[in-house]
Parts: structure tokens; C-alpha cells; sequence
């Protein structure tokens, strides 16, 4: 019984920590979960990342856990994961690993996949293996279902699905910045990311991350002229990442905060 799935990566447009809701959209860097199971009873779950052997599998093995307690079978599984998504991107390579991991394991048992208990059983192990905060359904969502995903993660529910109208690119910028998750300062902007919030409810995507980036940097200390210096070139908005016009090449150079710049495109479809 072997079988993979692949799954993209998600790009924030709101992050959820401060209020609760959060959007996201699909990006074109994939994680493929290849997995295999064997009927012996005895229940052995093993992970292996094929791109770094040095990285923790507790969230690719939780994902096999809870797929076999949700079907109530002992087998004994493996799960192999390659990826795309580079190392501390933000791109919610979480949400993407577990998604691939639970289809390719419901695929591998035969099982019909049903597209609920998919994000159920991958937001669940990501709340055990400690990787998120909020369950991250906007992340989850975007990866899942392609395109932007406007989301109320305390209550798991879609508020809204859209896509990007215009042909762009993205770039994320790899911060040589040790990472701070104070979730506490996070929560205390609530009131100003529902603002941005309600612009994306409204469709204003672009002006909903460049409100959403300023914010949480400077509740976390980050830098924000990044942001500012990137559409004063040309960037359409910038925040936790940048999107841009694909006719045009936008040159960022950012030495001192970014160790990579890496360039891809929106997946606006599953």
C-alpha cells in the first residue's frame, strides 16, 4: 500500500495570531509526502525528509498517527517527504506537509479523500506537534484548495475563496533575523489588523498584506523599510513577502537582513 500527494506552499496576506482570522494564497513551491503502509499490527510509524535527514519528523509521523487512529487500523507506516519550500521562507511549509502527507495516506489506504477531514486531521497534528499557534486554517485552505482563502481559523470556516486577477510573481525575502513568535504583542494590534482584515474582505488584497507586514513587524521589532524600499521600486505590495508585476524585474538587494531572495509564481488553482 504505497501512494504520494503533492501540496503547495501559502503566502500570508493576514496573519490569524492577532484576531483570530487570517487569509492566505496558494504559492507554486511544492512538498510531495510519499507514503507506505504495511498490515502487520504492530503499528511503527517512521518519517524521513528526504531533503534534510537532520530534521524533526514529529509532525509527518502525527499526520500517519492520526490517519490510522481516524480509520481505527494498526498498520505500521513510512512517510517520505522532498520538498521545494526553502528553510525559514514563512511560507507555511507546515501546513503544506501536512496536507500532502494526510491525501498520499488516505490515497495509499484506498480510502476516499475527503477534503474536511484532510485539513481536520493535518490542522490536528500540527497543534501536536507544537508547529502552529492558531491551527492556521487560512494556510491550510490555500494550500488545499489553490488560490486566496479569507478564513475564520478559531471556528475552521472559509469565509471567502478569490484568486489574483493580474499575472504576478512573488518574492520572499529570507531574514537573517533570529525568529520572534511574542504572541502576546501580536494580540495587542488586534484592533489595527482587523482594519486590514476588512480591506481583504473587500478584495483589496495588495493594500491587506502591505497594512498586515507593517503592523506585525513593528510589534515584533522587525524591520519595516523592506516593505516600504520594495514598492518605491516598483513592487505592487510588499509585507511578508512581495508581489510584483511579471513583466517587470524588480533587483532587491537587502544584504544585511536577507541571506537568500527566492522568485516564484501564484498557484491560483488546485
Amino acid at each position: 500500500m504505497i501512494s504520494s500527494a503533492v501540496a503547495p506552499a501559502s503566502a500570508t496576506i493576514i496573519n490569524g495570531i492577532a484576531t483570530g482570522k487570517g487569509s492566505a494564497f496558494a504559492v507554486d513551491l511544492k512538498i510531495k509526502a510519499t507514503v507506505e503502509f504495511i498490515d502487520d499490527s504492530r503499528g511503527e510509524i517512521k518519517g524521513i525528509v528526504k531533503d534534510n535527514p537532520h530534521v524533526d519528523t514529529t509532525l509527518i509521523e502525527l499526520c500517519l498517527k492520526n490517519v490510522l487512529e481516524y480509520l481505527d487500523l494498526d498498520y505500521s507506516g513510512k512517510v517520505i517527504t522532498e520538498t521545494e519550500i526553502p528553510i525559514r521562507s514563512g511560507l507555511s511549509s507546515s501546513s503544506a506537509t501536512s496536507n500532502a502527507v494526510v491525501m498520499a495516506a488516505f490515497d495509499a489506504l484506498g480510502e476516499k479523500i475527503d477534503e474536511e477531514v484532510v485539513l481536520e486531521l493535518g490542522i490536528k497534528s500540527s497543534f501536536e506537534a507544537g508547529v502552529t499557534v492558531t491551527g492556521a486554517y487560512d494556510d491550510a485552505t490555500a494550500s488545499y484548495y489553490g488560490g486566496i482563502t479569507v478564513t475564520d481559523n478559531l471556528e475552521r470556516r472559509i469565509i471567502k475563496r478569490d484568486r489574483f486577477k493580474e499575472d504576478v510573481g512573488v518574492v520572499i525575502l529570507i531574514p537573517r533575523l533570529n525568529k520572534n513568535v511574542d504572541v502576546g504583542r501580536m494580540k495587542l494590534i488586534g484592533d489595527y489588523v482587523e482594519v486590514a482584515f476588512k480591506e481583504c474582505l473587500l478584495g483589496n488584497y495588495y493594500r491587506a498584506l502591505f497594512l498586515n507586514g507593517l503592523l506585525y513587524a513593528s510589534a515584533l521589532n522587525f524591520p519595516t523599510n523592506i516593505a516600504i524600499e520594495a514598492v518605491e521600486k516598483g513592487a505592487l505590495t510588499a509585507g511578508m513577502v512581495i508581489i510584483l508585476n511579471s513583466s517587470i524585474f524588480l533587483k532587491i538587494f537587502f544584504r544585511s537582513m536577507v541571506s537568500a531572495i527566492v522568485i516564484f509564481k501564484i498557484k491560483n488553482r488546485k
